[in-house]
């Protein structure tokens, strides 16, 4: 892996048939001579170069506005000399005809590569999945101890639980107070059953006077004291332990929901700076490898607080299998209507080298408001990210250092403007 090597950014849409380790994503991919090689989509208003390529009109205008010369093999080009339309790709696209992804919901509809985003967000089908199960109830962590909430979500348990601190402490006090008062009837309990044992049995005098044998029921009375004695004690003792297990449990369950917050409030409060560690690296890899349509979704982040949410999305690149392709996806977040669309920032990506920090990799990207990449989510995570399609080659990855102790690190920095 050459760090001083170029690589430009650009749009990707998930590949086809690309599988998340937790989740499914899938999306029509056209042929490669419909592709444009600049936004990685359908051609639209396609147009060819002297040299001999395809662009779609807006994204040639846009790179030869900054560069004046062609994006695959650097010739120089001009808009009004060296571009025309192709208005025979562009029948033979409109020609073409994709089902709607949500025909196993019984959608016939077949539209051009073009209208399918337009069919799909109309489309009668595209409705949320409504659960079959019913309601499920959820007790509170501290119910053992006297709480009688109910949820019916983790959300709403996790913030009872935070909302409830000084309710819940008091519950365990009462429990450990209740505990202590049975240890006490516990222990008056022992010394009556010692005081009825003790009337039973006179033990010998010290001067070694002959003691006068105890009667044969006196005896047997003894031994009857005694074993209900070790009965109760026993009895007591089990008691004692469920108590502190319940307890015990309830304690790890608050420590769990704090622990779970304050990784939730790191995501929130980053102000747009990530560090992505991904643990069992290797096991991650070789599923990768194994089946080339998994991939690795970062937790979401943020860019502030109320901002823009953002996560990074890791897998083996579907045009050259010896690489990592890493892109950014946009995530939707409860102020999106608060915010400004398209998205316009800088975007700086390095891959820790945990060894030698000279040889980490470093990339700043900037985004383009035409991409659909920076457009307002229209779902849960955007289908288009943006970033490498050929990142960093897999063997340089896993032999140059940037693995240790089983755990890759990428750091992302996104910066509004």
């Amino acid at each position: 892996m050459d760090p001083n090597k170029p690589k430009n950014a650009s749009e990707g849409i998930v590949p086809m048939g690309i599988t998340a380790l937790d989740e499914t994503v899938l999306t029509n991919q056209p042929e490669s001579r419909y592709e444009c090689p600049v936004c990685l989509n359908w051609l639209r208003e396609p147009v060819i170069t002297t040299c001999g390529h395809r662009f779609c009109k807006s994204c040639i205008t846009s790179w030869l506005q900054n560069s004046g010369h062609c994006p695959i093999d650097n010739i120089n080009l001009t808009m009004k000399v060296d571009i025309f339309p192709d208005n025979f790709t562009r029948r033979e696209i409109q020609e073409q005809r994709m089902s709607c992804p949500f025909s196993a919901k019984g959608c016939t509809v077949k539209v051009p590569p073009l209208d399918l985003d337009a069919h799909i967000a109309h489309c009668e089908y595209n409705q949320p999945e409504v659960s079959t199960q019913p309601d499920l109830v959820i007790p509170c962590s501290f119910k053992e101890l006297g709480c009688k909430e109910t949820f019916h979500s983790q959300d709403e348990l996790n913030k009872h639980l935070q909302d409830g601190l000084q309710s819940h402490m008091s519950y365990l006090m009462n429990a450990y107070s209740e505990v202590r008062i049975n240890n006490d009837i516990s222990n008056a309990g022992m010394d009556a059953k010692e005081q009825e044992a003790m009337s039973l049995w006179d033990a010998p005098e010290k001067g070694g006077g002959e003691s006068s044998a105890p009667p044969l029921n006196n005896t047997n009375a003894l031994i009857r004291a005694l074993y209900e004695r070790v009965v109760i004690l026993e009895q007591r003792n089990r008691e004692q332990d469920i108590v502190i297990a319940n307890i015990s449990k309830q304690l790890s369950a608050f420590g769990m929901a704090k622990r779970k917050q304050n990784h939730d409030m790191i995501l929130r409060y980053c102000m747009g700076n990530y560090i992505w560690r991904v643990d069992n690296f290797k096991a991650r890899l070789d599923a990768m490898l194994q089946d080339h349509t998994k991939m690795l979704y970062s937790p979401g982040f943020y860019t502030s607080p109320n901002g823009y949410r953002f996560c990074i999305r890791l897998n083996i690149s579907p045009q050259n299998t010896s690489c990592f392709a890493l892109h950014l996806h946009l995530m939707q977040t409860e102020y999106d209507d608060c915010l400004e669309w398209p998205f316009n920032g800088r975007i700086s990506i390095a891959m820790i080298n945990q060894y030698d920090s000279d040889l980490t990799q470093r990339d700043t990207m900037m985004s383009n408001t035409n991409l659909i990449a920076f457009r307002k989510p229209t779902a849960e995570i955007c289908l288009r990210g943006f970033g490498y399609t050929e990142y960093a080659l897999v063997n340089d990855v896993v032999r140059n250092g940037f693995v240790k102790n089983d755990t890759l690190i990428i750091r992302v920095f996104v910066k509004c403007v």
